[in-house]
């Protein structure tokens, strides 16, 4: 080798990498509008450039160039928006790819059987299979007998602590409490999930909302323990909660009994102590209306396969609550006080997130989120409120810093829609493209490839 050789080898090395154009790997949408999930006014002429699954770069046209080699994709005259996270989900895996259609990039699973549900979250979130990024509390802790067989029963203080224990080592995101759990079995779980840094979301039946928030519960699942913490005499909720559907019936119809003073009182009390709700007005919606045949035909409907009973099986819910016109109307009754308190809670600053609780009855995966969102602003928020609902205060409630806002370093899962949701909510439905992981989908191809 002559003296020479190292020296032309180092140019020729430097004269290729001079010639890998700048932007190879970028994507760089151009020009439609930003809804960055911050909450800030949309802006126009927006320019995002992705890499390697992440935002680089978050700007105007005019501020920036698109770098040479980039991959442009021109998006004027339509809205970019976060991926959408469902705070509230019940994950199967046959709707992993629905989820996708229809912009929900992350979901927050709140009870699965330990083994399909953890070993779901790994296949999604190594991308082994399409769908969404996937956080879930494996399954649920309830008091004993616990309401449903795949669920943990606990009955005293030290299997409550067990349970905490067995989910931390599964790799567990967070805790989730049903029904039946007792003020006294409430305060050794939050002790042992404290001391493993685990959030509880609960879904209340034997304690009151305010009683669990001031307990430190992160979130109140479906506005449970709500009614009682705005009751004079709650004794006769939480006896009805020893059977699951009594307990359910009587806090539905218990929403049309409370004064709007009650309600407003107990939303500022909630706000005060930071707890975050999830509503999931659509499922006390479709609860109202569970005894409407032509849900069951609506053309959402058309994603759920013919075998989903968990969306389906709408025949086997009413057998088993046995609920009569009369029950409906009571709950469509309540209807109007769960508005009046999302309502309140926001405007006293309580954080509130979007959730579905689908794959339940008439709750499709996907779909059922925007149903939530349009509820969201039927209850007062604005559509830029629901949207922060969805993306940026869910993505808080995970303690995922990284999801629900459109900003550079933050991973790119977003979606393109055709209209502007600033406007009309219901163009959140309307959507051109999804981008997950920094890879663009579009949703008739995945409807194309899921069996049906």
């Amino acid at each position: 080798m002559t003296p020479h050789a190292p020296r032309i080898a180092l140019a020729v090395v430097l004269l290729l990498c001079a010639c890998k154009p700048p932007g190879e790997g970028v994507i760089a949408l151009e020009g439609g509008t930003l809804i960055d999930g911050s909450g800030t006014a949309p802006a126009a002429d927006a320019l995002v450039l992705v890499e390697q699954g992440h935002i680089r770069a978050v700007t105007h046209m005019s501020e920036a160039d698109v770098p040479r080699g980039a991959q442009v994709v021109n998006v004027a005259g339509k809205t970019i928006i976060p991926g959408l996270i469902d705070a509230h989900a019940h994950v199967e895996r046959w709707a992993a790819g629905r989820y996708i259609a229809w912009g929900v990039t992350t979901v927050r699973d709140m009870h699965s059987r330990a083994d399909s549900g953890f070993a779901l979250r790994n296949d999604l979130n190594l991308a082994a299979i399409l769908g969404p990024r996937m956080f879930t509390a494996g399954p649920l802790i309830d008091g004993a007998p616990p309401t449903y067989k795949d669920a943990t029963g606990v009955a005293v203080g030290a299997e409550a602590r067990k349970a905490v224990d067995q989910r931390a080592v599964a790799g567990a995101d967070y805790i989730a409490i049903y029904t039946r759990i007792t003020p006294a079995l409430l305060r050794p779980l939050m002790d042992e999930a404290g001391t493993l840094r685990l959030a509880v979301a609960a879904h209340l039946g034997k304690i009151d909302a305010l009683a669990a928030a001031r307990a430190g519960v992160a979130s109140i699942e479906h506005m449970s323990g709500v009614v009682e913490a705005a009751s004079p005499n709650p004794a006769s909720y939480y006896r009805a909660h020893d059977r699951f559907l009594a307990g359910w019936t009587m806090e539905e119809t218990g929403w049309g009994r409370l004064d709007s003073g009650a309600i407003a009182r107990t939303a500022r009390a909630l706000a005060r102590s930071r707890v975050a709700i999830v509503p999931t007005l659509v499922q006390h919606e479709m609860l109202s209306r569970l005894n409407d045949p032509t849900l069951l035909t609506r053309p959402t409907m058309a994603d759920v396969p013919r075998w989903a009973a968990s969306v389906r099986d709408v025949a086997g819910l009413l057998k088993r609550s046995g609920w009569r016109p009369a029950d409906f109307a009571a709950f469509r009754r309540g209807r109007a006080r769960q508005d009046q308190f999302v309502r309140e809670f926001k405007r006293a600053g309580g954080l509130i997130a979007a959730g579905s609780d689908a794959a339940s009855p008439l709750l499709v995966p996907g779909a059922a989120l925007h149903d939530e969102l349009e509820l969201l602003v039927s209850a007062g928020l604005t559509p830029l409120e629901a949207i922060g609902a969805a993306t940026r205060q869910a993505a808080q409630l995970l303690r995922a810093d990284s999801l629900g806002l459109l900003a550079p370093g933050k991973v790119a899962d977003l979606v393109v829609l055709n209209g502007n949701p600033a406007t009309d909510i219901a163009a959140t439905r309307d959507i051109a493209w999804v981008m997950t992981r920094g890879r663009i989908v579009y949703p008739d191809s995945v409807r194309r490839g899921w069996p049906k």
